[in-house]
Formats: C-alpha cells, sequence, structure tokens
C-alpha cells in the first residue's frame, strides 16, 4: 500500500463498467505480442527499489532481493518491502514473518499500520478472517482508516473459515451469456433459492447482491458490519455485509460465502443500445481466487477446478498479482514494459489511466472526444480517448483503434483489461500458478477440432 496511513482503507471497489457513447469505435486487430525491446538489466537497485515495486515490477524486485541477498536483512525497509513483494506475488505465508518483523522494531507508525493492513489482507487471501480481523484492528490502532464495519464482519465467524463444502481439484462448468451487455453472465443458486444471474466480475473484491436479490436468496447480513463500496468513478455508496450459507454454481457448491449488499437501484444501468437494465449482483475476485478458470468466450462456457486453500501460489514467468484485494495483470502498452492492469471481467471497455500513460510515455490524448461510461448507481462520467495503441497480454497484443483514458485511480493502477480485450480469446486465469495466458479460438479449432479444454487437462 502507498501512501500515509491516514489513508482510507479501500476494500470494495466496483469494477462495472459500460460504455454509453455510439461514437466510440470498437475496431480493434489481434496479433502476436512483441516488445520493442526488453527491461534492461539492473532495473532495480537500492535506490529506486521502493519505486519499482510501487509501478508494479515484482518479479524484478523479488530477483534485486535475492541476487542483493538481502532476504534476511534486519532494516525494516527491506522487510517492509520484501514482504510486500511476496505478498503482492500471492505468498501470503511467506510474506508474514517480513511483515511482522516491521511491526516488531520501533519504526514509525505509519510503517507500522502499513504492515498490519497488509497482513490483514494476507490473511482475508488464505481464507483465516479472524486472523484479517485481528490484524486490521491492529492497523486501525496505529492510524489506518480501516471501516470498524469490515473488522465486524471479518469477526463475525471466529473459527470458521469460508468456501468451504468442496475438495481441491473438484469441477464446474457452465454456460454463460454474453453480449448486451457485454458482460459473463452466469447462473448461479444461493442458499438453494431459485438461481440468479450474476456477472463474473473479477475487478470487485468482493461478491455483491442488491438488497433486493439479497433478501431473495436469505443472505445473513451481520449486524454492524456496515461500510462504504466504492464505484468506477469513485462514487461511494453504503455497502452492508453478510453471508450465504451456500452458493452452487456450474454443478459444484462452497459453504459460507461472504457477500456485500448494495441499495436498490445501485446495479441498474441505462444506456442508448441496450436500454434499461438491471444485474443482481456479482461474483468477485475473493471467491474466483478459489478456483483455476478457463473462460471461452466463443463457445459461451466457462470451467474452473477448486484449488487447495494451503497451496503457495505464485510460478516462473507469472503475471497475475494481486493488490488492495484484486487481481493485477502484467501487459505491455504500446509495447513498452511493462503497465500493471485491473483484470476485470466486469468492465466492457478496456481502459488506460493518465499515469499509466505517463509511465507509458505516451503522447497526448484527445481530450476533445470524450467517451461516456455509466457505472455502479447510473453515475456517469465522460473520459478522453486515445487512438492506434496496443495492449500485450501473455502471447498477444490488440491494437484498439480507440482506447478510453480513465483518471487517475489507484484500485486500477496503470488500467484495466476488460472484456473487449478479452472476449478476442479463450482466458485461462490460473490462481494457482497466478497467471493469465491467452488462447486464439479460432486457430486452436483448426489445430485441435471439439471443444475447449478446461482448465488443468492436459492439452494434446
Amino acid at each position: 500500500m502507498r501512501g500515509a496511513s491516514s489513508r482510507r482503507a479501500v476494500l470494495t471497489p466496483i469494477g462495472l463498467a459500460i460504455l454509453v457513447a455510439c461514437s466510440f469505435s470498437r475496431e480493434l486487430t489481434v496479433r502476436p505480442h512483441e516488445l520493442l525491446k526488453p527491461l534492461p538489466q539492473g532495473f532495480v537497485n537500492s535506490y529506486n527499489v521502493e519505486e519499482q515495486l510501487a509501478r508494479g515490477y515484482v518479479p524484478e524486485v523479488l530477483e534485486y532481493f535475492d541476487t542483493a541477498g538481502n532476504r534476511s536483512a534486519d532494516s525494516a525497509r527491506a522487510a517492509r518491502l520484501l514482504g510486500r513483494a511476496l505478498l503482492e506475488r500471492g505468498d501470503f505465508r511467506g510474506c508474514r514473518p517480513y511483515l511482522e518483523r516491521v511491526l516488531a522494531q520501533n519504526g514509525r507508525a505509519s510503517e507500522r499500520a502499513d504492515a498490519a493492513w497488509l497482513l490483514s489482507q494476507s490473511a482475508y487471501w488464505q481464507g483465516d478472517f479472524g486472523a484479517a480481523a485481528r490484524w486490521g484492528r491492529a492497523a486501525q490502532n496505529e492510524g489506518r482508516r480501516v471501516p470498524d464495519g469490515w473488522i465486524a464482519f471479518l469477526a463475525s465467524r471466529p473459527g470458521e473459515r469460508p468456501y468451504g463444502g468442496a475438495s481441491a481439484g473438484e469441477r464446474l462448468s457452465s454456460p454463460f451469456g454474453f453480449g448486451r451487455p457485454n458482460l459473463v453472465r452466469v447462473s448461479v443458486r444461493v442458499n438453494e433459492k431459485p438461481a440468479e444471474t450474476l456477472v463474473l466480475d473479477s475487478g470487485a473484491s468482493l461478491s455483491l447482491l442488491t438488497e433486493s436479490a439479497a433478501r431473495r436468496l436469505g443472505i445473513e447480513l451481520v449486524p454492524g458490519a456496515e461500510t462504504v463500496a466504492w464505484g468506477l468513478h469513485q462514487v461511494e455508496f453504503p455497502l452492508k455485509l453478510g453471508w450465504a450459507r451456500s452458493l452452487t454454481i456450474g454443478g459444484l457448491t462452497l459453504h459460507d460465502v461472504p457477500f456485500g449488499v448494495l441499495p436498490d437501484g445501485t446495479l441498474t444501468f441505462e444506456t442508448a443500445s441496450v436500454g434499461s437494465f438491471t444485474i443482481p449482483g456479482v461474483i468477485g475476485a475473493h471467491l474466483m481466487k478459489e478456483f483455476d478458470w478457463r473462460i471461452s468466450y466463443q463457445e459461451r462456457r466457462l470451467w474452473a477446478v477448486r484449488l487447495d486453500p494451503g497451496i503457495t501460489r505464485g510460478s516462473k514467468g507469472q503475471n497475475l498479482f494481486v493488490r488492495r484485494l484484486k487481481p493485477m495483470v502484467r501487459v505491455s502498452f504500446n509495447q513498452k514494459p511493462w503497465s500493471l492492469f485491473l483484470l476485470d471481467t466486469g468492465s466492457e471497455p478496456t481502459m488506460v489511466t493518465r499515469s499509466g500513460l505517463r509511465r507509458g510515455r505516451f503522447g497526448e490524448f484527445e481530450a476533445a472526444f470524450p467517451m461516456t461510461l455509466e457505472g455502479i448507481g447510473k453515475s456517469r462520467v465522460s473520459w478522453a480517448k486515445i487512438s492506434d495503441v496496443t495492449v500485450g497480454l501473455d502471447r498477444f497484443m490488440v491494437r484498439f483503434r480507440n482506447l478510453v483514458v480513465k483518471e487517475e485511480a489507484d484500485a486500477v493502477e496503470d488500467g484495466v483489461v476488460g472484456s473487449s480485450f478479452l472476449s478476442n480469446f479463450d482466458v485461462e486465469i490460473r490462481f494457482g500458478a497466478m497467471t493469465v495466458s491467452l488462447e486464439n479460438p479460432l486457430q486452436k479449432l483448426l489445430r485441435e477440432p471439439g471443444p475447449p479444454v478446461p482448465p488443468g487437462v492436459p492439452r494434446g
């Protein structure tokens, strides 16, 4: 986490975004991913290690600590940076000794607050909500503005772990709807009630329902567990927190699943092309990270394999990381390495932030041609666009005729990889190895006629 300890802890930013402007060109071209030049040797050093970590160069920072022999360093700065880098890689156990060392040393209160908040995030991602509550309270005591309602929710079921009921290796499979709007919509049963159609939204930290949907589905709200959610346009909404006894998706059932509850009307959208439509809720990244996923946009079907909750995540060459309770993916922008974009299956457009343009050393954007987007609560904003730029991920890059330029936003870092990019591929999101890989569905069909391959199944 960057910034002073007094800064608010953003817990549930919601990535749902629909493109409204009709003048926006959706023309794009898929090409093999090529970099203009790689990162130079010695890119991270003792003088810039903190800055480079803030920019998202997690593997390079970890390599620096390995080669510099700093893993056993006693300095609070080294421990803080290494602990954060390991957390963002997904090594939720390995980061703990370094962050605890920061707390044990008599450093600044802001550094202790940041370490405690990072420890709370680590415990949350491991499913240890009790420990996440304790570390959240410690961060509060050191000056971090962690909402009381969030801590009350984490502490509401001491000793119990969420997402039970399905063993490692169990699989789910489900068709999904896509189009008008271009978001993955899947049938989900909550508390054995009639199925609802929810959006698969990796850009939301927590799964969400409207109040009406939560009542229909029997969500058990936690007394005093109230905080706020922040939409794409930085609009604040009241958020209540609770539990579902069960959730079934694609034939697989999980028990004790967290949900946030938003006011009615929050997930109602008005667009010129689609008209008015309401989404009853979303399945967020906190649940998605329990699985490896394969999403075939062409076949309109998804598969997932349940992960062992105790695994050590990450792998050599990983391009998926964790920051502020959200999955961030490493991309090239205009063939320059590297930028950190929010992986957001709940956003129609792919976007770049103004800070992402600066880091990519991009020139002028076209402020005279604003693009209008609608987020939650019918909030609308007009942003600029840029033309003829590429976003590269894994083996492919997409050249966009037009790309939205989003205002500054810590929650998305340099930009957003939305469905306008992802829907061109079969997408495999492995939260175990922390990788996102792409396959051209037409090339695969020519090579291997037949249905797409689920995650975890050997190919050929």
